[in-house]
């Protein structure tokens, strides 16, 4: 099968070694264009620009994906099929039109829940007790095309979007294998999504990440795993910001939302919050490194019963 592979991050980085593995090396590797990176901006690759180089594979960087240029540079190369994992742009339907089967694409969300750029996070955001991938045909619509194939798998209570997308890549990479080969054997499958179940996931911003403690410690934690490792959940704090890395919460009444709780050398420091007490285990004070939230506290000198001083989120 002839296919042309697009995919720019590291959650695009498996799949494109699977299909070396099994003898399906794309004609061409499409990714974002080299960027600026660190504290000193040097130009580097995406990972999958890395892996393919790595891999000896052609690689195309063009600075949009469907432009006529390089609308061209694909249709010239006759694919089959066009793989599209996370790339990180829209393709037109120009592009789409293509390739001979169409162009099949590896979410990692049960489709059609959380359509959109980071369904991951969407996912712990939400509360979800499984999520999966999906192998979906591209249409002209944010990932509203025909679903190919699912698979699910559980989310454990402390996984965060990190170890969550880890597993999710491994997941997708394998699916992605599956789907190939039922399509070399003439096996299409196309079932419609049903659009009136869909939720959305936007892509996420650092300032969505601020925790208020008048809110549920519940929901907090979620939103701390949702944001680990980037762009981080964190409390404005009259010190300065504090990035909350791991948390935990249980339902004991703590008090007035930002009273000190607890202070606890296994689970950290535990702030009252709306309702509940959301458990700091791992922070990262700013400019400093990461640490417990026991050790935090003491640094902090705070006791139970003190309140830890935020700011407002219009200060």
């Amino acid at each position: 099968m002839r296919l042309i592979y697009y995919g720019t991050p590291e959650h695009a980085v498996e799949p494109l070694r699977h299909l070396v593995e099994t003898g399906r090396a794309p004609l061409l590797v499409v990714t974002r264009p080299d960027r600026p990176r660190g504290r000193g901006l040097t130009l580097r690759p995406s990972p999958v620009r890395a892996l393919a180089t790595s891999l000896r594979l052609p690689v195309f960087t063009p600075a949009r994906a469907s432009e006529a240029a390089s609308v061209e540079r694909v249709r010239s190369l006759a694919p089959d099929i066009l793989v599209v994992v996370a790339y990180g742009q829209i393709l037109s339907p120009e592009l789409l039109a293509v390739p001979r089967l169409g162009a099949l694409n590896v979410h990692f969300s049960l489709l059609p829940l959380h359509r959109g750029a980071a369904p991951v996070s969407a996912a712990l955001l939400a509360g979800d007790e499984e999520t999966g991938v999906s192998t979906m045909w591209m249409t002209e619509r944010l990932d509203e095309g025909p679903v190919f194939l699912r698979r699910a798998t559980p989310i454990g209570p402390h996984d965060d979007a990190g170890a969550l997308g880890e597993r999710l890549t491994s997941l997708g990479a394998d699916l992605l294998i599956e789907s190939l080969a039922r399509l070399e054997r003439g096996d299409a499958v196309r079932e419609e999504q049903d659009h009136a179940r869909a939720t959305y996931a936007p892509k996420l911003r650092t300032a969505e990440g601020r925790l208020s403690l008048t809110e549920p410690a519940a929901a907090l934690v979620r939103r701390v795993r949702a944001y680990s490792p980037a762009p981080g959940a964190w409390l404005d704090l009259e010190r300065g910001r504090l990035g909350v890395l791991a948390a935990t919460s249980d339902d004991a009444p703590g008090g007035v939302p930002g009273i000190v709780a607890g202070i606890d050398r296994a689970r950290g420091l535990g702030l009252a919050c709306g309702r509940g007490v959301l458990w700091l285990a791992r922070v990262r004070p700013a400019g400093r490194n990461e640490m417990s939230g026991a050790a935090y506290a003491n640094g902090a000198r705070l006791t139970v019963g003190a309140e830890i001083a935020t700011r407002t989120a219009d200060a």
